[in-house]
């Protein structure tokens, strides 16, 4: 699906779900290889996506992913701001580290 959709006029591609999600159901859970896999063949800007949150992030930077969509884990926060917040800190600190490994 990563190779076909290159060759589509889209402005960017989703990729995941990388754990099962109930805002994908049914869907069964990729896991990393695939963010593996976009990041070595997806010339288009891609998005990971599918149950990450804080505890996660990190692995999802580490697998090769760059932009993340998150929507569970703030919609569904006790405090979504604050839920926010600390996930872009645990993203940045990926990015950082990843670029340390680099």
């Amino acid at each position: 699906q990563i190779e076909a959709a290159q060759g589509e006029p889209v402005d960017y591609i989703s990729v995941g779900p990388i754990w099962e999600t109930p805002t994908k159901e049914g869907r069964p859970a990729a896991g990393l290889d695939l963010i593996r896999t976009a990041a070595g063949a997806c010339d288009l800007p891609w998005f990971a996506i599918g149950g990450i949150d804080e505890v996660n992030a990190a692995d999802v930077v580490a697998a090769g992913a760059r932009r993340l969509c998150v929507v569970r884990a703030i919609r569904d926060a006790h405090d979504p701001g604050s839920a926010a917040s600390a996930l872009s800190a645990r993203v940045e600190s990926a990015f950082r580290e990843d670029e340390g490994r680099s």
